[in-house]
């Protein structure tokens, strides 16, 4: 196989890191609408004593690893 340059390396990586913090930002307002919901409508929280920030924040850094794996 062949090797990739250094700036070529710098460049992928720099493509998958914004693609990642688009991704997680994504997911992070996705999961933030569904718990700010669930405390509207007085559901349960998943974790007592845990802000919609830190439920959506915590959900989205949970799920958005596995859209990068590789097979």
């Amino acid at each position: 196989m062949k090797e990739r340059s250094r700036p070529a390396m710098r460049k992928t990586d720099a493509a998958e890191s914004l693609q990642f913090r688009l991704l997680v930002s994504i997911a992070f307002l996705w999961f933030f609408s569904y718990a700010l919901a669930r405390k509207l409508t007085l559901r349960r929280p998943d974790i007592a004593g845990e802000s919609c920030f830190q439920t959506a924040r915590r959900c989205a850094y949970s799920v958005v690893p596995y859209a990068f794996m590789r097979v």
